[in-house]
């Protein structure tokens, strides 16, 4: 198939290579071991099915590895559509590559498994090669019969076992003779002992063969009902490995994709001949045609690399043409034609009578008579081999004629004829191979705007003609052509000059272009630093002022807290004062009491209140808090008495109940300690719980934050010891998570 390449003339359909050539380089850069691997040509194996034929296991094994790697290969390509379209229509006939694996081994040997009768056969030929053996080794070993042989040794003739017997005891051994030493000193006999025992071993090894036969038809008829298939997987993979060749012959000349026209524009950035790329360093050349002129004429002097231009224009587009990346740039043009024709080097020959100028001559003559608009002419020294003058103008014509068709042509010259030709004709362009006139040395850079000088002069001394030759040849130079070449050398120069000083100015942009990214850079940095700094500044002082606004609510609710506890505490005493006077000023004096102390947990009676209480605690104003039911009461001791029946004296109800001082009659169901140092914190906690127990509130929320961990760790681990808490865990997802603790009482 990369034989057959041949370019297309149509865009959509070099695009769709090209696409294939690009689809391919993807596949090998994201998995390098795609490929064939190990699919074989099984043409001739199929041809041979078809006629009815019988494989051999070689050729078998070839179907089963060719239908395994396309089944491995268009797995690998299906996510690249250009490639996955060669595979669309090939369907790898899985069933008949697993026959095959079945019943042959990779070194192509037939396996017992193949068949149920193959594996019976073998194991009936295995026991009586055994048995024959067993037989022969101790007729071997039989002194009789040892004293006769030449070697004690067994041996076989014409696929049958048989002893070497000397000649003169050959009498002595009944059997059949196959065989004789070269010296005739040994016969080879088949002792009539093991007669029977070979034929068994015989008919068995027949009988195998013949299964094995019977399998590797078998199979080969397989093949052809599948030969359809075979052949359209085989070309499947012929694509797609030709697909794979062009993607690895990109990425060894480093070579990328041809922006493809049907405009017939050429406009090729740093090309490179393929076969020079190869052999290492090479000058890229810019080439453009196609555009604002579609003739260009190439001068310069001799080994400067015209040719070699011709043939890389030429090369290049039939390369772009057969889905083929090219050694350019990436933003090369190529355009898509339908001919080139070409007249390049010296076909003189003296068989065919044919000189310089005929050769030449015959190939322009072609040329004439098929090139047409849309098609490329590339003429090597055009109108060269005969009388300047009449060659020049044959030249022109040519070109004229060319032009005028809307053919693309580019062609080399030496005659100044045909610069000035190129400087007069609209559509027509001069360019020229560089040389360095300092070194003598053509740099092999191609420029499109001027002619070049032929510099035959130069060239000469460098390779070593005598300067008195080159004097004598100046003095025959025409005046006009010495006044051309000291312009064109002039032009030449001053052109190098200019291109000197725009590289150093395009560097100097450069680095300026640089520099300026690069300040632009530091100072985005900076810029950035400066808005982080910023940031932190103001998270750092928001969360000052949040923990100075969190430590003056506390120290608010504290004050809050003392002022009310101190106002009820008044209130409270005062309104039991204002109760005693009033008692006593009804004149009924109260019965003595028993001044006898009653102990917390013991039962009692208050004042007023008809269901007996528990005594919980006593502070030190004379505040006793008890426990009557579902009322918790705070009134003074004084107003308590045993309630009868009860043991306080002898054995005291024990409240499980701690001790509790202190009042609180309005406490808040959560404490916010976020931003308190621990030791602080846990002072805090410890009132609140207090006040939060007198108050007869079960359930708190103590928020603590997350924060380091530390205030929540030393929170919990007071909770934990606290006499109060009956129990505490984290707070819910609503209630804080993690910041906060539930403590129930």
């Amino acid at each position: 198939m990369a034989h057959a390449l041949f370019p297309t003339s149509d865009v959509r359909e070099a695009e769709r290579l090209q696409d294939e050539t690009a689809a391919a380089r993807d596949l090998m850069r994201a998995s390098p071991s795609s490929g064939l691997r190990g699919a074989r040509d099984i043409r001739d194996a199929l041809r041979r099915a078809r006629l009815g034929g019988t494989l051999d296991p070689e050729q078998l094994v070839a179907v089963s590895d060719t239908v395994r790697a396309a089944e491995h290969l268009f797995a690998d390509v299906r996510p690249y559509p250009p490639l996955a379209g060669r595979a669309r229509f090939a369907r790898p006939p899985s069933d008949v590559a697993g026959a095959i694996e079945n019943a042959i081994g990779s070194t192509g040997e037939v396996l017992d498994r193949a068949s149920i009768r193959l594996g019976s056969l073998r194991a009936d030929l295995r026991a009586a090669q055994a048995r024959l053996q067993q037989r022969l080794d101790g007729l071997v070993r039989s002194p009789d019969l040892a004293r006769l042989l030449q070697d004690p040794i067994v041996t076989q003739r014409g696929g049958r076992y048989v002893v070497p017997v000397k000649a003169e005891h050959r009498g002595a051994v009944k059997g059949i003779v196959h065989d004789q030493s070269a010296s005739g000193q040994t016969v080879f006999i088949e002792p009539l002992e093991i007669m029977e025992a070979n034929n068994v071993l015989r008919e068995a090894e027949l009988a195998e063969r013949a299964e094995v036969q019977r399998i590797l038809d078998e199979l080969s008829r397989r093949v052809e009902r599948s030969a359809d298939d075979l052949d359209a997987v085989l070309q499947a993979l012929a694509g797609l490995d030709l697909a794979i060749a062009k993607a690895l012959y990109a990425d060894a000349l480093e070579a990328s994709r041809p922006a493809l026209n049907a405009e017939g524009i050429l406009d090729l950035v740093d090309a490179r001949h393929p076969l020079l790329v190869e052999q290492g360093n090479v000058v890229g050349i810019d080439a453009e045609l196609g555009g604002e002129f579609r003739v260009l004429v190439i001068t310069g002097p001799n080994t400067g690399g015209k040719t070699v231009t011709l043939k890389t224009i030429g090369l290049l587009t039939l390369m772009a043409a057969c889905g083929l990346a090219i050694p350019a740039a990436p933003n090369s043009r190529v355009p898509v034609l339908r001919r080139i024709f070409a007249d390049i080097g010296d076909e003189q020959s003296i068989a065919q009578s044919l000189s310089t100028f005929s050769s030449h001559l015959r190939n322009v003559v072609a040329t004439l008579a098929g090139a047409e608009r849309g098609d490329l002419a590339l003429l090597d020294e055009i109108g060269a081999g005969t009388d300047p003058d009449e060659g020049a103008a044959l030249a022109m014509a040519v070109l004229e004629t060319l032009l005028e068709r809307g053919v693309l042509v580019a062609a080399t010259t030496h005659y100044p004829e045909l610069k000035a030709f190129a400087l007069s004709t609209p559509g027509v362009r001069n360019a020229s191979m560089e040389f360095d006139s300092e070194t003598l040395r053509p740099t092999f850079r191609l420029h499109v705007g001027l002619p070049g000088a032929s510099n035959a002069f130069a060239i000469a001394e460098r390779l070593g003609l005598d300067r008195a030759v080159l004097g004598r040849a100046d003095t025959h130079l025409g005046e006009l052509h010495r006044s051309l070449e000291r312009t064109l050398r002039e032009a030449e120069r001053q052109r190098t000059e200019l291109a000197a000083a725009l590289e150093e100015a395009r560097v100097a942009a450069a680095d300026a272009s640089d520099a300026t990214t690069e300040a632009e850079r530091e100072a985005e940095r900076v810029r950035d630093e400066a808005r982080r700094a910023l940031r932190r500044a103001h998270a750092e002082a928001d969360e000052l002022l949040l923990q100075a606004r969190r430590a003056l609510r506390q120290a608010e609710d504290a004050r809050d807290r003392a002022a009310k506890r101190n106002l009820v505490d008044d209130a409270r005493a005062a309104l039991a004062e204002a109760e005693s006077a009033r008692a006593a000023s009804t004149g009924s004096a109260p019965a003595p009491r028993t001044s006898i102390p009653i102990a917390i947990g013991s039962p009692v009676l208050v004042e007023g209140v008809a269901e007996p209480g528990t005594l919980l605690a006593i502070d030190d104003r004379g505040l006793a808090d008890v426990a009557a039911g579902a009322l918790r009461l705070r009134v003074p001791a004084s107003q308590l008495r045993p309630a009868p029946g009860g043991r306080e004296q002898s054995s005291p109800i024990r409240s499980e109940r701690p001790v509790v001082h202190g009042s609180a009659p309005s406490v808040p169901l959560q404490l916010d300690l976020r931003g308190a140092r621990a030791e602080e914190a846990l002072a805090v906690l410890d009132r609140y719980l207090n006040d939060a127990a007198v108050a007869g509130v079960e359930r708190l929320r103590i928020v603590h934050g997350k924060g380091t961990g530390a205030l929540r760790t030393a929170i919990r681990a007071a909770l934990a010891q606290h006499p109060l808490v009956r129990a505490h865990e984290p707070a819910g997802q609503s209630e804080g998570g993690d910041g906060a603790t539930i403590v129930r009482l």
